[in-house]
């Protein structure tokens, strides 16, 4: 991979990370991302600090098939198990969404099919029971759900979307915090 790949791969972590905390979605240390640079390797965000100020520099470059390294975020282990089983998915985004937080605690997901473009933008949200936060188990919960599932919800935790890229994985959590917004006002009832 030539360096103006990853200097453009560190940007677009950097700009979906500004994105992330303008629209509330993260709040300072909260939440991780990452993307593909090539079949064995990915950028992943540090432990700690601020997501809508990453420094490019900052992200680490590592192997997919390594275990995540100690400055790695608190979810590192849930992005590489994810890229080692789905070499089809570019980039993960990890967030807090208050609105899919809170309808995860009555128990339910949103359903793509309250808006039109729920489908087209989301695709099918799953579920994965509350897991230690770090775990390998968390982990792959959350890369067998990507199977066939573009957001995942972690019980307690969160929410794990997909993309192709940085900012497709951002749309898709966006569209399910949307999505969650709309089964909160109408009391998710079809």
């Amino acid at each position: 991979m030539s360096r103006w790949v990853e200097a453009e791969r560190r940007a677009q972590l950097v700009a979906v990370g500004a994105l992330l905390a303008r629209r509330g979605l993260i709040r300072a240390a909260e939440g991780n991302l990452s993307c593909r640079l090539d079949d064995d390797r990915v950028l992943l965000t540090p432990r700690g600090g601020d997501k809508g100020r990453l420094d490019g520099a900052a992200l680490l470059a590592c192997l997919v098939a390594a275990p995540p390294p100690p400055a790695a975020s608190s979810e590192a282990l849930a992005h590489l198990e994810t890229y080692r089983r789905r070499p089809a998915v570019g980039a993960l985004v990890h967030a807090h969404p208050e609105a899919l937080l809170a309808l995860d605690a009555r128990g339910e997901l949103p359903r793509p099919t309250d808006l039109k473009e729920g489908e087209l933008l989301v695709g099918r949200i799953a579920r994965v029971p509350a897991l230690p936060p770090g775990s390998l188990e968390l982990a792959i919960a959350c890369a067998e759900a990507l199977g066939d599932a573009t957001v995942v919800v972690m019980a307690q935790h969160g929410a794990l979307a997909a993309g192709a890229d940085p900012a497709e994985a951002l749309a898709r959590l966006e569209a399910a915090e949307l999505l969650a917004r709309v089964a909160l006002a109408r009391g998710n009832r079809p």
